[in-house]
């Protein structure tokens, strides 16, 4: 997972325009773009008190719709090896091998340095993370594969780390997330208390909660809902019972949530994987090449799953997202 130092900012503007007229922008365009960019003013206020005016020679305006977009065709044209993500600033790279396979993990990381140097960027090795996933028997494993370098220095393998919000672990449980998003919600019920104490009226509590708080337990779900055990899923159910309780106190649980019609949160997260699913299935969804073939049928009958039915050896492939949903969801 590479991060890059200070990514808005950095942006070459002379760059980022060759960039844009190389994508065959029209002149009136490119002259709009450049007007966007260049001759910017920036300042800094304390109190009452302003600094000078500085001039800052390149970096896109974070805050704006064209930011990012200028910040996705920058960086459009950084090409590795090995399969390689990007979603604005954040990038990561991939790579599946045997035991017996080469790693060319690093020549795709040295080609990343490579392009930053080439466009006026920066890798940053200390916030870079590796993470290495193997199930495999033999303990040292992992200790056998060599550290990715950055600039001469190692970055840091790591046991778990977030990615777009969601926390990666290297054996694939999902515990650590589970008790992050857990702890930042429990924070926000802070939020919940204090507002009954103003007054708020109980049906304007119940939206603060499902607005402020539930989101940030159901984030990314389809990721990681699947797999969860049922002690995990317990644990994120104990947050909604603190809040309507805190809300509804002296009613039980069940009763809370047929007066303000809410569903348990497993129940919710099922369906949002349903909805979910039900997008991909459509042949235009950026995941649809996950779903298998459909299947040849001859004859109506009552039940018929329109994918074949993977074929899984452990329990952890059969309860990933997509195993989960063929055979729950067609």
């Amino acid at each position: 997972m590479l991060d890059f130092s200070k990514a808005f900012d950095l942006i070459n503007h002379h760059l980022l325009l060759d960039k844009l007229q190389s994508y065959g922008l029209p002149a009136h365009i490119l002259r709009w773009m450049a007007t966007f960019l260049l001759d910017r003013t920036q300042r800094v206020k304390i109190g009452n008190e302003y600094s000078h005016s500085g001039h800052p020679n390149g970096g896109v305006p974070q805050g704006t719709l064209s930011g990012p977009k200028c910040f996705l065709v920058y960086i459009n044209d950084l090409r590795t090896t090995v399969p390689l993500y990007k979603y604005v600033d954040d990038s990561t790279l991939f790579e599946i091998c045997d035991r017996n396979d080469v790693s060319v993990i690093q020549e795709s990381v040295d080609i990343a340095a490579r392009w930053t140097e080439q466009n006026d960027m920066k890798i940053n090795s200390e916030k870079s993370k590796e993470i290495i996933i193997s199930f495999a028997q033999d303990g040292n494993f992992r200790s056998t594969i060599p550290n990715i370098k950055i600039d001469g220095r190692d970055i840091a393998q790591v046991c778990h780390a977030k990615l777009l919000g969601v926390t990666i672990s290297q054996d694939l449980t999902w515990n650590k997330h589970v008790d992050n998003i857990v702890k930042k919600a429990g924070k926000r019920l802070y939020m919940l208390y204090q507002l009954k104490r103003a007054g708020i009226t109980q049906k304007d509590l119940v939206s603060v909660y499902i607005s402020v708080v539930r989101p940030v337990l159901e984030y990314a779900c389809p990721v990681w809902h699947t797999n969860l055990p049922q002690y995990l899923s317990d644990n994120i159910e104990v947050i909604q019972k603190r809040a309507l309780k805190c809300i509804f106190p002296g009613l039980g649980y069940a009763e809370i949530l047929r007066r303000v019609n809410l569903d348990t949160l497993n129940v919710r997260r099922d369906s949002i994987c349903q909805k979910y699913f039900d997008k991909i299935k459509v042949g235009t969804h950026r995941l649809n090449y996950l779903l298998p073939d459909k299947r040849h049928i001859k004859y109506n009958v009552r039940q018929q799953n329109v994918y074949p039915l993977p074929v899984t050896r452990t329990k952890r492939f059969r309860n990933s997202f997509i195993p989960w949903a063929l055979y729950n969801c067609q």
